[in-house]
């Protein structure tokens, strides 16, 4: 699999594309990543998978980095992770804010601290957060820069079940999944949920709709990446990224 294939069709260099501000409009791009304590106890090739996770994140994100001075140029990214701590966002300046140079970073500077994985799985507070967070900074671009937004686009990553902050069992998500309706419906949102062994496929179908959610068969980090970079693409759809994940043997 390429993932970058699909961002080919984009001829300008990276050193001719202005920087984020100078253009007219921007996405926002909102990962959350479970980093519960099952991603310490899972192993990946004899590895954690949370020290797996790291290591690929620092493979990938140069390669956010250099598609960040190309065709990902328009993007803002904000990352979420639910897990050790509780919810908390992890890029930019690490504090839940929409102004300038708070929780959203270009594609072009983003840069992640070393996850930790442990505690619960707060996966509704999480997304939720993201939801508040994304409108904020869409009010802002628009008021304080100007500057027109596409639809936000979610991605949302798990390996579990939602709990609440204490690791009980919750049903909070049925209601999130009404609220979720409704942001595609009036804000033109797409979620992309990948399901890593283990996650509840329930509950992440619920979320994403069936076409949104992609259930892979292992733990395979590096192509999950992959997949997550190939989602955030301006013009891709459902059915293509389904295609990237599944090829010929689709579900």
């Amino acid at each position: 699999m390429n993932p970058f294939a699909l961002f080919e069709e984009d001829t300008d260099g990276p050193d001719e594309v202005p920087f984020i501000t100078d253009t007219h409009r921007r996405r926002f791009v909102a990962l959350l990543i479970d980093t519960s304590w099952s991603m310490a106890a899972t192993q990946s090739n004899g590895v954690r998978a949370i020290d797996a996770l790291n290591r690929e994140l620092a493979r990938w994100l140069p390669s956010v980095r250099a598609e960040g001075r190309g065709p990902l140029r328009d993007v803002e990214f904000l990352v979420i992770t639910f897990g050790a701590g509780g919810v908390g966002v992890v890029s930019g300046n690490g504090t839940p804010s929409a102004e300038d140079d708070g929780a959203f970073v270009p594609a072009s500077r983003l840069e992640l601290p070393t996850l930790v994985a442990g505690g619960a799985s707060p996966m509704v507070a999480a997304v939720d957060l993201a939801l508040t967070l994304v409108e904020q900074r869409r009010q802002h671009v628009q008021t304080v820069h100007a500057q027109q937004t596409g639809g936000p686009r979610l991605i949302l990553v798990s390996d579990g079940a939602p709990t609440d902050e204490e690791g009980n069992p919750t049903d909070d998500w049925r209601p999130l999944a009404r609220r979720l309706e409704q942001w595609r419906s009036t804000r033109r949102l797409q979620l992309f949920a990948f399901g890593v062994p283990g996650v509840d496929d329930e509950v992440m179908r619920a979320l994403a709709t069936p076409s949104g959610y992609f259930p892979l068969d292992d733990l395979d980090l590096r192509k999950l990446l992959d997949l997550i970079l190939v989602a955030t693409s301006d013009h891709v759809d459902f059915e293509r990224v389904r295609n990237q994940v599944y090829g010929d043997d689709l579900r």
